[in-house]
């Protein structure tokens, strides 16, 4: 997966090969849920420890 910050728009991104898996304001380094969306969006599962 690979992130990148687009500065002139405020635009994070997270994506993996062509496939845009996250696309927002927040940045993935620091919400877990951002993580968590993306993962699932790819078809896998993510599990925050408790």
């Amino acid at each position: 997966m690979k992130v990148r910050h687009i500065r002139s728009l405020d635009l994070w991104l997270l994506s993996k090969g062509s496939r845009i898996l996250y696309r927002g304001k927040v940045s993935p380094w620091h919400s877990p849920r951002v993580i968590a969306a993306a993962l699932r969006r790819d078809g896998k599962e993510f599990r925050a420890a408790a």
